[in-house]
């Protein structure tokens, strides 16, 4: 049986410094906290898709649709 391994690819994506908000690479300012601070240097994924019945998004205060980063330029957001 052959070893799985994880995705190498990432996405077309950068991550806000500030909050974490996962962007598109062309976006000029943060969709969540109107930062201009990006980096590509994160790690892990968490897509909240209805926040209103999420017992994570909740716990956080997530209040809309997002991707966030779990990890931005070595801190945990």
């Amino acid at each position: 049986m052959a070893q799985r391994r994880a995705p190498t690819k990432r996405p077309p994506l950068k991550a806000c410094k500030g909050c974490g908000t996962l962007n598109y690479r062309d976006a000029q300012r943060c969709e969540s906290c109107g930062s201009t601070n990006f980096t590509d240097d994160w790690e892990g994924m968490i897509m909240v898709l209805r926040p209103e019945s999420s017992s994570l998004a909740q716990k956080v205060g997530i209040t809309k649709t997002i991707m966030r980063a779990i990890k931005v330029s070595g801190k945990i957001v």
